[in-house]
């Protein structure tokens, strides 16, 4: 499953009404975009990850636990937050996005389901 891309809309408050009165309980996971792990051994994939973590270190941020995850394109994703709806994130994504990382969201990552560890073979 690709990421969504992430834009916060101005009428969020209203999106926020419109998904509370559908009934769907689905967690929001944002995740910050890093580069393409396509052809990489994994020294420079690791290169890759070391590099997200020392930009976010230069903003403040350190995480107790890196959570890496990649996507069909074989980019680095980094999960930085799981919300009860995307309204919940909003702040947090601003703010990440005002330090100039690329973010998505995702309703579900790779493996959270039995159904999708046998699409894959687990």
């Amino acid at each position: 499953m690709a990421c969504s891309d992430l834009r916060i809309p101005p009428d969020r408050k209203e999106r926020s009404h419109d998904l509370a009165a559908s009934n769907v309980a689905m967690s929001t996971h944002v995740l910050i975009v890093g580069p393409s792990y396509r052809d990489l051994d994994f020294d420079q994939r690791e290169e890759v990850r070391e590099n997200l973590r020392i930009r976010l270190e230069e903003q403040g941020i350190r995480f107790v636990e890196y959570c890496w995850v990649w996507d069909e394109q074989d980019r680095c994703l980094l999960l930085v937050g799981t919300y009860e709806n995307l309204n919940q994130a909003t702040s947090w994504m601003e703010a990440l996005q005002s330090m100039g990382f690329e973010l998505c969201t995702r309703t579900h990552l790779p493996g959270e389901t039995a159904e999708d560890d046998r699409k894959h073979g687990h």
